[in-house]
């Protein structure tokens, strides 16, 4: 089982950060490939499409507005892998920030254990990144 975990510091509130990260809908607003987002199964399930049209399909797991996380299954994607579950969460830094924290675990089919580890990485610290840049313009 491949585990990943990539974290970015946010000079804000952990409130006005989970405004943002904590919507299991929002990803297209800051995950840049992520061109739209549509809830299904009473908003259960995200059916996310890329810019390159593909389709992503997952579950909610287990959300928390006090705890500020959410964790969601892979249930239909176009990357080699299994058993994929993700969590997204926002911890505070005991400095008046945060940490946005983009963690999961899954196996990998067909394709170096490490290469899509990074691509991973590569993609949920993108994403966050970006998050950070939208929170801090505010």
């Amino acid at each position: 089982m491949i585990e990943i975990s990539v974290s970015v510091s946010i000079a804000r509130p952990a409130a006005e950060v989970w405004s943002i990260l904590g919507g299991f809908d929002f990803l297209p607003r800051w995950v840049g490939p992520i061109a739209s987002s549509r809830l299904e199964d009473g908003g259960r399930v995200r059916r996310l499409e890329t810019v390159d049209g593909e389709v992503i399909v997952e579950r909610l797991l287990e959300f928390s507005d006090s705890e500020r996380q959410y964790s969601y299954a892979l249930l239909e994607s176009p990357f080699p892998v299994s058993e994929y579950v993700g969590q997204v969460a926002v911890r505070d830094d005991g400095a008046g920030g945060v940490q946005a924290v983009w963690s999961s675990r899954f196996r990998s089919h067909g394709v170096d254990a490490v290469e899509i580890a990074a691509d991973f990485e590569g993609f949920y610290h993108a994403g966050l990144e970006r998050l950070k840049a939208l929170v801090e313009e505010r």
